[in-house]
């Protein structure tokens, strides 16, 4: 079994060195000696002893990611970067249902027993009641959506650079009678993006729907309603999924009478195919950067906060179409 020896006496540096770098704790090194100090370990199969560490610690050598739901199509990318990122650092990376009765004491009973070293929310930002009870607590955790007092606590994506790109993208198409499908429960990042694609391609009609398109109907029912907008954009590719299959169901062409596109990236926007144009997002990322973050607390206490830099992109998957001239 590979140790911090054989890793040292590859990359040419010292013991102490290797162990502050895989723990992320503190040290001044290089980018480029850091990354060949990750490659090199993972190159030799090196695995830390959890258990020597957290007795030597006082850690569990374990992190939490909460989630009220099992459901949500990003979760798989966030995890699978997370989890990346977790078995590099040597952490364990558990996966937490959220009760429905007690969500707050359920996380709180588990962080009073020392069975987690951190958290790292993956869905909406947590309560102002719970930032409050874990900072009283002095529990590390990490958020990967915004909220308005979680900057040194955020992991965020850069969806202001994506409801740009949507909007900006819909707008070179000729698109100028738009409406956009905002996710409800309201909340402060839905606000932001809905804001943010106003800003750029102000929408003349706004709809709403649940974030997994339970709602679909009643949009589908209000496009009929309508004086016909040539364009809807959504918040969420699974509303755009199922928009788009509804759509057709009732006759409407997609992208000939309507164009439909969607944010963020999974199998679900390959559903009705040959699937939907969406904003793909730096989820994967997001998720590894995330656990980066709450190690970087749980060393060293402090964390500026970040906004993953990894620009969107579109993936154009024919349902959206240019507007024909009258």
């Amino acid at each position: 079994m590979a140790t911090l020896r054989d890793i040292a006496k590859a990359v040419g540096v010292d013991i102490s060195t290797v162990s502050k770098v895989l723990q992320g704790a503190p040290i001044r090194v290089s980018e480029s000696r850091r990354q060949e100090i990750f490659r090199v370990a993972e190159q030799l199969n090196y695995r830390p002893n959890m258990v020597a560490r957290g007795l030597r610690l006082g850690k569990s050598g374990a992190i939490a990611m909460p989630v009220p739901s099992t459901a949500n199509y990003l979760y798989p990318e966030i995890i699978g970067g997370a989890e990346d990122a977790a078995d590099r650092l040597g952490y364990v990376l558990f996966v937490l249902k959220q009760s429905a009765v007690d969500p707050l004491g359920r996380i709180l009973n588990i962080v009073a027993q020392g069975r987690v070293d951190g958290l790292i929310f993956a869905d909406d930002a947590p309560s102002a009641e719970l930032v409050s009870a874990l900072n009283g607590r002095r529990v590390p955790f990490i958020s990967l959506n915004k909220g308005s007092d979680l900057d040194s606590h955020c992991v965020a994506l850069d969806d202001q650079a994506g409801f740009a790109l949507q909007a900006e993208y819909l707008e070179r198409l000729g698109h100028r009678r738009v409406a956009f499908v905002k996710v409800i429960p309201t909340s402060f990042t839905s606000e932001l993006c809905m804001g943010t694609f106003a800003a750029r391609l102000e929408p003349e009609w706004v709809w709403e729907c649940d974030f997994f398109g339970e709602g679909v109907l009643s949009v589908i029912e209000r496009y009929g309603a309508s004086d016909a907008p040539t364009a809807i954009a959504t918040a969420s590719v699974v509303v755009a999924a199922r928009l788009v299959q509804g759509l057709r169901e009732k006759g409407i062409r997609v992208p000939e009478d309507v164009s439909v596109i969607g944010y963020h990236d999974s199998p679900i926007a390959q559903w009705p195919l040959p699937g939907v144009t969406t904003v793909k997002m730096a989820s994967r990322e997001q998720g590894m950067r995330g656990v980066e973050a709450l190690c970087e607390l749980i060393a060293k206490g402090t964390f500026a906060g970040e906004v993953v830099s990894t620009p969107p992109e579109i993936i154009d998957r024919g349902t959206c179409a240019a507007v024909l001239p009258c």
